[in-house]
């Protein structure tokens, strides 16, 4: 028997290996893509780099105003993940705590954002935002990610709230706290893990975007990394020696996000969607 499992348990770390592998490989293919000329891409893309030269790098970096767009991207999606920290998790308290039909229904509600598709709103919320004059601005842009993204926020963090003791808050209240007092100061550090899942899922979803920045940041002066991106795609060429290492910077500032938040992603994703 042991015998048994010690070779079943090598073919599973062989799977996971080969599964690893596999993950890793188109990481590594566009990183290799990166060092080549664009004669190289076009005559042996899957072959290793010759040399390794930053020039694409920093062509790249010119071509893209990346210091620009990074500020940019980097100001949307901090402001909107702010907001949905903030709002998700006060908004998410009392759905999870009381038990009465009403905050059912508006759980229900907020849920039912999760599988309505953007374009459905596209239009009509297009005519909103430039009724209140607020295309071509920051702003703008931060509350659409907000209300995008917060059903998501609302359910992960309800979930993880309903989890929670309640003898944590009833035992700051004893000591004298209100009632907003006391979620900030017994409530919200224990839910560290979950905020940490928010601020990786949203901040993918607002730092990758395309639709949004596309059809309200239409000024220059606000495009974001994805626009900057699109620019080296064309109708019939496409400029890949520039393309690669943009995608490269683009996604090493969410990558070193990831690595610090990590040990909190898993256990809120499960605490807040399983349990709940």
């Amino acid at each position: 028997m042991r015998t048994m499992r010690r070779s079943n348990r090598r073919w599973l770390e062989l799977l996971m290996a080969l599964l690893a592998g596999i993950s890793v490989y188109p990481l590594f293919f566009i990183v290799s893509m990166t060092f080549k000329t664009p004669e190289q891409m076009a005559g042996s893309p899957l072959s290793l780099p010759t040399s390794f030269s930053l020039h694409n790098y920093i062509a790249a970096w010119e071509n893209m105003r990346f210091y620009a767009v990074f500020g940019n991207t980097l100001l949307i999606t901090a402001g909107a993940v702010l907001l949905l920290t903030v709002l998700g998790s006060l908004a998410s308290y009392p759905l999870a705590r009381r038990t009465e039909k009403v905050y059912y229904m508006v759980y229900i509600t907020f849920i039912a954002g999760i599988m309505l598709p953007f374009q459905l709103a596209m239009v009509p919320l297009y005519k909103l935002i430039n009724g209140f004059h607020m295309v071509n601005t920051y702003h703008g842009a931060i509350l659409i990610f907000t209300a995008l993204n917060l059903p998501l926020t609302i359910f992960l963090y309800s979930g993880f709230l309903r989890t929670s003791p309640k003898e944590l808050e009833e035992a700051a209240k004893i000591d004298g706290c209100g009632l907003f007092r006391a979620f900030w100061l017994a409530v919200f550090p224990v839910v560290k893990p979950v905020t940490a899942t928010v601020v990786v899922l949203c901040s993918l979803n607002t730092w990758n975007d395309l639709i949004v920045p596309l059809l309200f940041l239409q000024d220059q002066s606000y495009r974001t990394i994805t626009i900057a991106l699109y620019m080296f795609v064309g109708e019939h060429v496409t400029d890949w020696s520039l393309l690669f290492p943009g995608m490269v910077l683009s996604v090493l500032p969410l990558t070193l996000v990831y690595i610090a938040l990590q040990k909190f992603i898993i256990k809120g994703i499960a605490a807040g969607a399983v349990k709940g």
